[in-house]
């Protein structure tokens, strides 16, 4: 009940997925966006007061992007959507949307399943160490040392995992430079963040290629961009590299959230529209790769969450059979 209170001016993952879907059927029919927003309170009553809400901000002359954060939509998501339609690619911007956060909400709730068992094994396995504890103490007047040290290593192992956990989500929420340049040092994840993140920067690119940017004009829009996005970041330490006359091969190479493959497009001497349709080959591709690895590594969780379930279970042993094995040893 709090969290929907909490959140009631908000759309949740689902709930934007949907309205993305709407807008894209809507604009493929020959709706403008504008038109798209006024009929869709009348076809979706139960969110009519978050879709007035986001049709007034537009409305009065806010922008898009901070319009569609403040109905739930994360920084990047939004920006790419303010971004075509400043750009008249709008269509295929929702298209390749919707299709990875479909994507994602399907990763979420397969994540969910895998993890639903070993997370309530985990939490009866902690609760019942705890009740040992104290039972045992109570109960036994040897010298349990040891098996205390035990619990107080299991327990502190299992904390440290809960923070770190907590701590990846805080940096995934803040959506900026710094945050991400963290996370991909994160095992396993790091390298699905960096993926995801050289797919939203090659997306982008080719959209403004096919407008017919070059690669000077693409860092020169960016720099005007009024929200820290991390593609802005990303360019204007492209921009200020190729001031100074490096090559573009050693730009790429030293930016991380830059994949190499973009050295063998730039380095070939092709015109924009050629360099804009190989740039939505390798958006296209790079998506079709952080589909797999996706995929494999949600298959990797279930079994990391049995580990843990297996040291909570020796702890049990251990917390069991210690203060038993002393009290044998004083009769």
């Amino acid at each position: 009940m709090f969290f929907k209170v909490f959140s009631k001016d908000k759309l949740n993952k689902s709930e934007q997925l949907v309205f993305l879907d709407y807008l894209q059927q809507s604009l493929n029919n020959g709706f403008s966006f504008n038109q798209s927003l006024k009929i869709l309170p009348h076809v979706w009553n139960e969110k009519v007061n978050i879709i007035k809400k986001l049709s007034s901000n537009i409305a009065q002359g806010n922008d898009i992007g901070q319009s569609l954060v403040a109905i739930g939509f994360s920084r990047m998501i939004a920006q790419q959507i303010s971004f075509a339609i400043k750009h008249g690619n709008l269509i295929e911007s929702l298209s390749q949307l919707t299709k990875i956060m479909r994507l994602k909400n399907e990763q979420i709730k397969k994540i969910k399943s895998e993890m639903a068992y070993p997370a309530v094994l985990i939490v009866m396995m902690v609760s019942l160490l705890i009740a040992m504890q104290t039972f045992l103490h109570s109960e036994l007047s040897s010298d349990s040392s040891s098996s205390d040290f035990i619990f107080a290593i299991i327990i502190s192992l299992l904390g440290i995992f809960f923070i770190g956990c907590s701590y990846v989500v805080i940096l995934a929420k803040k959506q900026d430079y710094t945050s991400f340049k963290k996370l991909i040092h994160v095992p396993i994840l790091g390298r699905l963040v960096k993926l995801y993140i050289h797919y939203l920067i090659v997306s982008e690119f080719a959209i403004l290629m096919c407008n017919g940017y070059t690669l000077q004009q693409i860092c020169n829009f960016f720099a005007h961009e009024t929200n820290q996005s991390i593609a802005k970041t990303i360019t204007c330490k492209m921009n200020d590299a190729l001031i100074k006359g490096n090559d573009i091969e050693e730009i790429i190479k030293q930016e991380e959230f830059l994949p190499d493959s973009l050295v063998l497009l730039f380095g070939v001497g092709a015109d924009t529209k050629e360099l804009s349709k190989k740039c939505v080959l390798l958006s296209q591709t790079l998506f079709y790769e952080l589909n797999f690895k996706l995929g494999k590594a949600v298959v990797s969780i279930q079994p990391f969450c049995f580990i843990l379930i297996g040291f909570c279970i020796l702890a049990m042993y251990l917390k069991i059979l210690m203060p038993m094995y002393a009290s044998i040893q004083n009769i």
